[in-house]
């Protein structure tokens, strides 16, 4: 999009900026691009078109903006820098809620804007997304290895023998409660086996904890 001109016209409230605005618009060929609130008492607008179209139509806002308001500032630019434009289309997209849009660099055409877009695809086309393939429901028939539906039985844990059992309680200090040999060696180490432990005298409890007896 190349700006021919630019037309503004700052106004104080609300009813005489919408005033304003529909007597640019039918004063002359012009479109309103931005209508920016800079706080609650103050109304930019902003018109492009020609250059004398848009003198035009700022000279008609201001004229309908001071019988029901107050007119802070005008301006009319013709042929504004590449970086004016720029700066007033991102504001007009964030005034809409949108991403700033990636504007052409001074003799780029915008027809390179969609081949940059697609930079870092295959060819510079969008490669369309494979879909995953969709989890089979419960019902369908559908055997997990290592459950009772499939026919083979998941091995139990290995059941540690005693000295491994007593050297890793040993290796701390403070000993070991039920719940961190469980984690260790899993549901083959459980509290009758470790009271067993305590009645022959090989380990000692004290509150949640077992200790080795050092023989």
């Amino acid at each position: 999009m190349k700006i021919d001109a630019l037309g503004f016209l700052e106004v104080r409230g609300l009813v005489a900026a919408i005033e304003a605005a529909d007597a640019m618009l039918k004063a002359a060929d012009v479109k309103l691009i931005r209508s920016h609130q800079v706080d609650p008492r103050f109304f930019t607008l902003v018109v492009e078109g020609d250059l004398a179209a848009c003198r035009a139509a700022v000279d008609a806002g201001k004229a309908a903006a001071s019988r029901l308001g107050e007119v802070v500032s005008r301006l009319e630019i013709g042929r504004p820098d590449g970086d004016t434009e720029a700066m007033v289309l991102d504001l007009v997209d964030r005034s809409k809620g949108e991403a700033p849009k990636a504007r052409p660099a001074a003799g780029e055409t915008a027809a390179a804007l969609p081949a940059a877009a697609g930079a870092g695809k295959a060819g510079g086309v969008p490669t369309p997304a494979t879909p995953a393939p969709a989890a089979p429901a419960a019902d369908e028939g559908v055997d997990t290895p290592g459950t009772a539906a499939s026919g083979v039985d998941t091995p139990a844990a290995a059941v540690p023998d005693e000295a491994a059992l007593l050297a890793f309680i040993a290796a701390s200090a403070r000993g070991r409660s039920l719940a961190e040999l469980a984690a260790h060696f899993g549901p083959a180490v459980d509290r009758v086996r470790l009271d067993a432990l305590v009645a022959a005298g090989r380990l000692r409890k004290a509150g949640a904890r077992y200790r080795v007896v050092v023989q």
